[in-house]
């Protein structure tokens, strides 16, 4: 009895020594994911997105002063919650319409004043061309040199300072205002505000210019 009783345990605890490695081989892998995929989450953070770089280009700028300008025309009262809006405004082709000092799409602020003004600017310094930015929104609004009308500088505008241009688009006003700013390190760039109005703004004729 004794020869045959070892042969049987010695199967025996190699049968169970080949299960418990079996199970704990099977089991070794699934506890290592479940630590990586942990420690995965707690060190590995997401890097935040930077508002410049997320811009869709349906944000046409002149989609929007051709929005604005229907609505004047009309007289529909504007609504901030409809027309207030801050992040990178596109041409026809979905580009930026500056790249800011950092490298980035440069950031525009549009904000109603009042139900009949609303103001357009960028917010930021950097290549932008405001003489071709003006040409392509009174080309979107089917504007010519003959819609420009006189303007006077009053106590408020500093000619010196700020060059100033005024539209008459049959139904409201844009005013462009482009002055020369300097960032903090030195570098110049221009600063375009358009004002759009169901009014003439202070200090513009009616008349239109020759």
């Amino acid at each position: 009895m004794q020869t045959h009783d070892k042969p049987q345990k010695s199967i025996f605890v190699s049968f169970t020594l080949t299960i418990a490695a079996f199970i704990v081989i099977a089991t070794a892998p699934a506890c290592h994911n479940s630590g990586v995929n942990s420690n995965d989450k707690e060190v590995v953070t997401p890097q935040p997105i930077v508002a410049s770089e997320d811009f869709h280009a349906d944000n046409d700028i002149a989609m929007t002063v051709r929005s604005i300008a229907d609505a004047l025309r009309v007289g529909e009262p504007l609504d901030s919650t409809e027309y207030d809006f801050e992040g990178v405004l596109t041409d026809g082709q979905g580009t930026p319409l500056y790249t800011d000092v950092q490298g980035g799409p440069g950031i525009w602020v549009v904000d109603v004043l009042d139900p009949k003004t609303v103001t357009l600017r960028n917010l930021y310094l950097g290549d932008l061309l405001p003489t071709d930015l003006e040409s392509y929104l009174l080309q979107s609004l089917g504007l010519t040199e003959k819609h420009k009308i006189l303007f006077t500088a009053h106590e408020a505008v500093n000619e010196d300072e700020t060059n100033i241009l005024v539209y008459d688009f049959d139904g409201g006003y844009m005013r462009f205002e482009i002055r020369a700013g300097i960032a903090p390190n030195g570098l110049e760039g221009p600063l375009l505000t358009i004002i759009m109005s169901a009014d003439p703004p202070a200090g513009a004729e009616t008349q239109k210019a020759a």
